[in-house]
């Protein structure tokens, strides 16, 4: 579809490297942008005073570009309001299969009609952007698939891991604390099990450890303190899915959980018992 950037209005939350990444060549590109401050488990119902923020980031927008922020009911009233609701997505939810084999940024590059030109002439390396497409639908083991060499695959490690700063974290620390837990790491029945006690972001400074470590990817469970759980590479993803909730991603083979006060998430024994 054409997107007439006059009347359209994206929403995105900023809760991950990919988001970030689109936030920031739709700023360059001019794309009016609704900025969502919901952590991961973002959902529609949950925005407050949606229209009032759609209208002031564009007055004439008759079309609502939703990035990662599921709510099929709040997307039916957005319609009856005169809106067209277009999704990117690519997860699995409670109730909800949103899942595609392109990643959310793959999707808003082609929507916006963003080529390879144009993403040089807003001053991005399409290379880099595109590498940070493949490692969220596919991880890290993802590049290596897409016939990435070694040293380019670096270059998309870091220039993902940079955009950590902006998520409350610093790739310094997420590295640091990524290292403490695979020294502490457990292995129990071909899971390796890594956690923190600090809610710092691991997971992604976790790859480069892993891709070091291993030629193809081990399932492996991650705990971030109190905050989110994942389970890397496994075929029993939409399985987790199915008795847990949270989310699926990364082509089926990832299941996450973002932890709350009100819903904790499952203990690594609950998961293990579904991954025996």
């Amino acid at each position: 579809m054409i997107i007439d950037l006059a009347k359209v209005v994206l929403l995105c939350p900023k809760n991950d490297e990919e988001s970030v990444l689109i936030l920031k060549i739709a700023q360059a590109a001019g794309i009016p942008t609704v900025v969502s401050p919901q952590q991961h488990g973002a959902k529609l119902e949950l925005e407050k005073d949606l229209e009032a923020r759609l209208t002031k980031a564009n007055p004439e927008a008759k079309t609502v570009v939703i990035v990662e922020t599921p709510g099929p009911v709040r997307e039916a009233e957005l319609e009856k309001e005169g809106f067209e609701v277009v999704i990117i997505d690519h997860h699995r939810y409670e109730g909800l299969n949103r899942m595609k084999q392109e990643s959310s940024l793959d999707q808003f590059l082609v929507m916006f009609d963003l080529s390879d030109k144009k993403l040089v002439e807003l001053g991005f390396d399409p290379f880099l952007v595109k590498g940070v497409g493949m490692m969220d639908r596919g991880w890290v083991w993802e590049l290596s698939r897409e016939g990435i060499g070694k040293a380019d695959r670096k270059r998309i490690m870091d220039y993902y891991l940079s955009f950590l700063d902006e998520l409350g974290g610093s790739r310094p620390e997420g590295m640091v604390e990524a290292r403490k837990a695979w020294e502490a790491r457990e292995e129990r029945d071909g899971v390796i099990i890594v956690g923190t006690p600090t809610d710092t972001r691991i997971r992604e400074a976790l790859s480069i450890i892993l891709a070091e470590n291993y030629d193809e990817p081990p399932v492996t469970l991650v705990v971030e303190g109190t905050q989110r759980i994942s389970v890397q590479d496994t075929a029993l993803a939409p399985k987790l899915h199915e008795t847990f909730g949270g989310y699926v991603f990364g082509k089926d083979r990832c299941w996450g959980y973002p932890s709350t006060v009100e819903k904790p998430g499952p203990s690594v024994e609950e998961i293990l018992r579904v991954l025996e």
